[in-house]
């Protein structure tokens, strides 16, 4: 059987990585902040959308199986598909 630790403070730890991604981007004088996330990780996304990031590229993912996986409303976590 499989067994899956979850962080109940996802979400939080989540807001707080944004909110030092803010800070060192200010701090360094950058005019502007790249982060990546699945819309799949709805949670996350709707996080994002609502501090005001935008999308810039857009991506496609395709699992085969088509299952669920790592894409999951619940997953925070920022990509990187450069």
């Amino acid at each position: 059987m499989l067994t899956v630790n979850i962080c109940l403070n996802a979400s939080t730890h989540f807001e707080q990585l944004l909110n030092l991604c803010e800070m060192l981007t200010i701090k360094a004088g950058m005019s502007r902040l790249v982060a990546g996330v699945n819309t799949s990780h709805h949670n996350a996304y709707r996080r994002m959308i609502a501090r005001g990031f935008c999308t810039d590229v857009t991506g496609i993912a395709m699992h085969k199986p088509n299952e669920p996986g790592f894409a999951r409303a619940d997953v925070f976590v920022l990509n990187d598909w450069r």
